[in-house]
């Protein structure tokens, strides 16, 4: 994984308030290069060409939810470290996406010792 500075970061949640947030907390820890997104449809189409290190993907999205998502962004990129978020996550829900090839689970807000432990485990891959 490259260091802090050089990860590429994707942000898929439909909420534009939930998006800047979490690039505001990147750009506090040192993370410049980040692209966000609206929706599962926008994020299966900027995988390939931008290739994030490290995605944060909303569970609950209308149209292609998260887990849908989550689906394809695997399928597109096997490797892929995908950080699951919702603010309303059941058990089953985060199981289900575990299982299916996330990293972890945040729940929102996202606290920024959370983001800062999460970051440094990255570093150390």
């Amino acid at each position: 994984m490259p260091s802090k500075e050089n990860l590429k970061v994707l942000i898929v949640d439909d909420s534009i308030t939930v998006r800047e947030l979490l690039k505001k907390q990147m750009l506090d820890n040192g993370i410049n290069n980040i692209q966000s997104v609206k929706s599962g449809m926008e994020a299966c189409e900027i995988v390939p060409s931008y290739n994030p290190d490290i995605i944060f993907l909303d569970i609950n999205m209308p149209q292609m939810n998260g887990v849908e998502t989550l689906s394809k962004i695997i399928e597109i990129k096997p490797d892929a470290y995908v950080i699951m978020l919702s603010s309303l996550g059941t058990k089953e829900k985060v199981n289900e996406t575990l299982n299916r090839g996330a990293k972890t689970f945040l729940m929102k807000p996202i606290e920024n010792e959370n983001l800062q432990r999460i970051l440094s485990e990255l570093e150390k891959k």
